[in-house]
């Protein structure tokens, strides 16, 4: 793996020298970060940094005497509140021909290199569509998909990887995406369930078709679905849906496991199933995404029968720009970018979103949750407006209400809930 990764950059470096000292006439630009691009559009070379700073306030729950406390009732005081650097990145692209090469590095996070590194592959057209190799995002939710730039919220919903695909946003492998028709297009890829400098263990295959039946400069209707499946090992990552109901503070619902059980074989899957919708009229955005998936051998009954449970999870969201501002759909990767402001002042938007996950097997005869409880599930409400006064700086404020809920242990057993608000505001800078 760190081969790969040598003869990657030393690829990307080639690159550089052959677009910057081969062509026999090219342009220098600057739009988000400096663009090196021959005259005949053949050669290209591109350097970007994405800079986030969060700041975090949380009002956690209170413990209760009857019953164990879990989530934000555990913290003592509020140590999760403050400011970090949520992602610094420093990304490379090129053009050479037909080949598109890109490389993404997060410096803000803990974990080593190569752990760090985001996007990394290697691209062509072939046919209608584009091959990708490498390290990506699997093709699977529009939420999911879109550029973390562009999000509506600091915090992805519950049917992405902050959720439905737990831990498993970029993973090493290939894909293939194609244009059916011009307002039809799919994606379909087979990945290792891995990161860079991770063993290749485990594997999941899957795809994404979406399609425009309205597809108008201020008026567009987005519909789509994508299908994977998840096999596990134990050297791999763990196929697993895990909601993160408190934002970046990292307070986590675990809805289950597919393999926890004790006598469940080596290998177990995940079989996911979404659906996804998007209205843009002028100035107002909808979006809504459902997903179902079937995680095998979570748990064991009492007669020693392995089960498995079905976990449920959709997210409703709302867009409105203030200043006349209009989303801009993305027709390459089926999602909604943010738009440059139009007046001097910037752009305001404002926006909401209710959010909830739930595994629907769990009840006090089955335990695929590990609770011991009647409930497994997490709901949050969240409101927020976001600023932009250039078109690369972005402030974005967003205040939540969360609550996960476990229900009761028994009958004359209080319910366990963990119910606590987080304001939290980024600022993000891209050149």
């Amino acid at each position: 793996m760190r081969r790969f990764v040598r003869i990657f950059g030393f690829s990307c470096i080639c690159i550089a020298q052959v677009v910057i000292f081969s062509c026999h006439a090219s342009d220098i630009v600057f739009n988000s970060g400096p663009k090196i691009k021959s005259a005949d559009g053949q050669y290209e070379f591109g350097m970007n940094t994405r800079i986030y700073m969060d700041m975090h306030s949380l009002y956690p729950d209170h413990a209760h005497a009857d019953y164990p406390a879990f989530g934000s009732q555990l913290l003592d005081g509020n140590s999760n509140d403050g400011f970090s650097w949520r992602r610094n990145y420093v990304m490379f692209s090129a053009k050479v021909q037909r080949f598109s090469f890109r490389l993404d590095n997060n410096y803000a996070v803990k974990t080593p290199f190569p752990h760090s590194l985001r996007e990394v592959w290697i691209a062509t057209q072939i046919g209608p569509g584009e091959l990708t190799v490498g390290q990506f995002k699997a093709y699977r939710g529009m939420e999911e998909l879109t550029s973390a730039s562009d999000i509506t919220f600091s915090e992805r919903p519950s049917t992405s990887s902050s959720g439905m695909y737990s831990g498993r946003q970029f993973q090493t492998g290939i894909g293939y995406r194609a244009v059916v028709k011009d307002n039809l297009r799919v994606g379909v890829n087979v990945m290792s369930l891995s990161h860079l400098g991770l063993p290749l263990e485990g594997v999941t295959y899957g795809g994404r078709v979406y399609w425009l039946p309205i597809n108008q400069a201020n008026n567009t209707l987005h519909l789509g679905f994508s299908v994977s499946r998840d096999t596990s090992n134990r050297d791999s990552l763990p196929a697993k849906v895990t909601d993160v109901y408190g934002g970046f503070s990292g307070f986590k619902l675990s809805l289950g496991t597919a393999g926890a059980a004790p006598v469940a074989p080596d290998h177990n899957s995940q079989s996911t199933f979404s659906t996804e919708a998007a209205y843009a009229f002028k100035s107002l955005t909808l979006q809504s995404e459902y997903a179902i998936s079937k995680l095998d051998n979570t748990h064991q009954t009492t007669t020693g029968a392995l089960k498995d449970s079905l976990i449920h999870a959709y997210y409703v969201q709302a867009s409105w720009f203030l200043t006349g501002e209009q989303t801009i759909y993305s027709k390459d990767r089926g999602v909604f970018r943010k738009p440059q402001p139009m007046g001097k002042w910037g752009a305001l938007e404002l926006v909401g979103r209710y959010d909830f996950a739930e595994n629907s097997s769990q009840n006090l005869m089955e335990n695929p949750c590990k609770t011991g409880t009647s409930k497994c599930q997490s709901e949050v409400l969240s409101l927020g407006m976001n600023w932009y006064p250039h078109p690369n700086i972005r402030f974005m404020a967003n205040y939540s209400i969360a609550e996960a809920m476990l229900g009761n242990a028994g009958n004359n057993t209080p319910v366990r809930r963990d119910h606590l608000s987080i304001f939290s505001f980024r600022t993000q800078i891209i050149f």
